[in-house]
C-alpha cells in the first residue's frame, strides 16, 4: 500500500476533526502517517522525516507558511533527483494563495480524487540565494512569491506582534500591522539586473512571482504561470501608497496596475542589491533575510497534485 504523509500545523483550528476525516477517507486504501509541528520551521524537518520514511505523497495541511516549509524540506533533501514522492496541499490556513492559484480547496474529497488518479504536474519552484556580509550564501526555496518592499515590511510587523495577536486576534492584528506599515513605510532604493537588463531606483514593492496571488488573494502577478520556467517580475517603483490604494481593486481582480511607475517583466534569474537602506526579503509570507539576493527559477522542480 502507498503511504500518505500529512504534515499538519500543530495549532491548526479543527485539527482533531480534520485528522478523523482523513483517516476515514484514506485508511482503507493507504497507509496514513501524521506529522504535527510543535515549533516554528518544524514542518521542514518533518517533511524530511516523511521522505525518509518512504511516503509516496507529502501533503501540507495548513497555510502558505506550512507549505513553504514542506517545499523547502523536499528541495533541500534532493527533490526529484532523490525522491519519487508527490507534493500536495490541503489549505487550512488564512491566505492559501498557492492553493488558490492551482484551484485546490480544503475539500478532502477533492484531495482523495487527485491522489487516486495520481493527478499531478511538474511545477516550477523559486530559489533564493541571499548573500551575507561574511561572503557566505544562505539558500532557501519558495513555491509561490517572494518580495521586497512594503509586503516584506508587513510580514515583519505581523511576525513581531505575538502578544498583540493573543489579545486582539489574528485578523485585527494583521490589519493593524498593514496600517502601521503603510503609515511608516519608506521606499527601498535598489538595483535590479538580469541578462543585460538593469533598473535602479526607489520601489514600493518588488515582486518575484512564480504564482499569481499573495497577501490573501491579491493578484499581483496576473501573467505568472507555475510551469513555464519563468518568473513574472513586478516592480511598483516610485509609486505612493495612495496610488497603490487607488489601484487596489485592480490588484484584487488580478489585473495590471495602469500607472507609469508600475512595470511588468519576465526573467529566469534576477539579482537585487540595495542602494543605501536595508531591504528585507520574504518568501511565501516568511522572512528570508535581506538583500543582496539572487532569485533563480527552477523549472519542473515540484511534482504537485493539481485538479
Amino acid at each position: 500500500m502507498k503511504k500518505i504523509a500529512f504534515i499538519l500545523h500543530g495549532k491548526m483550528r479543527g485539527k482533531k476533526s480534520v485528522k478523523e476525516s482523513l483517516i476515514k477517507i484514506f485508511s482503507a486504501n493507504y497507509i496514513v502517517r501524521f506529522y504535527e509541528t510543535v515549533h516554528p520551521r518544524h514542518a521542514e524537518e518533518l517533511s524530511v522525516n516523511a521522505l525518509n520514511d518512504g511516503c509516496d505523497f507529502l501533503i501540507s495541511v495548513g497555510g502558505d507558511g506550512t507549505l513553504h516549509e514542506v517545499v523547502n524540506g523536499f528541495l533541500k533533501s534532493g527533490g526529484r533527483g532523490r525522491f519519487q514522492s508527490i507534493l500536495g496541499v490541503l489549505p487550512y490556513g488564512t491566505g492559501n494563495d498557492f492553493a488558490r492559484g492551482i484551484g485546490v480547496t480544503k475539500n478532502i474529497d477533492q484531495l482523495s480524487e487527485m491522489i487516486s488518479r495520481n493527478s499531478s504536474a511538474l511545477l516550477d519552484a523559486g530559489c533564493m540565494e541571499i548573500h551575507l556580509s561574511d561572503g557566505s550564501v544562505n539558500t532557501c526555496y519558495f513555491d509561490n512569491i517572494a518580495d521586497l518592499g512594503i509586503g516584506a515590511d508587513v510580514v515583519v510587523q505581523v511576525n513581531g506582534v505575538n502578544l498583540r495577536k493573543k489579545i486582539l486576534g489574528g485578523t485585527l492584528t494583521f490589519f493593524l500591522s498593514v496600517l502601521t506599515t503603510f503609515i511608516t513605510f519608506k521606499p527601498k532604493n535598489v538595483r535590479v539586473s538580469w541578462d543585460g537588463f538593469a533598473w535602479e531606483g526607489k520601489v514600493l514593492s518588488l515582486v518575484v512571482a512564480n504564482g499569481r496571488f499573495f497577501g490573501s488573494g491579491l493578484g499581483v502577478a496576473p501573467d505568472a504561470k507555475l510551469d513555464d520556467g519563468m518568473f513574472e517580475v513586478v516592480i511598483f517603483a516610485d509609486l505612493s501608497v495612495i496610488d497603490y490604494l487607488k489601484n487596489f481593486a485592480r490588484v484584487r481582480k488580478s489585473l495590471r496596475v495602469m500607472h507609469p511607475e508600475a512595470h511588468y517583466y519576465r526573467a529566469k534569474e534576477i539579482y537585487v542589491e540595495p542602494l543605501g537602506n536595508k531591504a528585507i526579503v520574504e518568501a511565501d509570507g516568511e522572512i528570508a533575510g535581506q538583500a543582496p539576493v539572487l532569485y533563480k527559477c527552477l523549472p519542473a522542480a515540484m511534482p504537485f497534485l493539481i485538479p
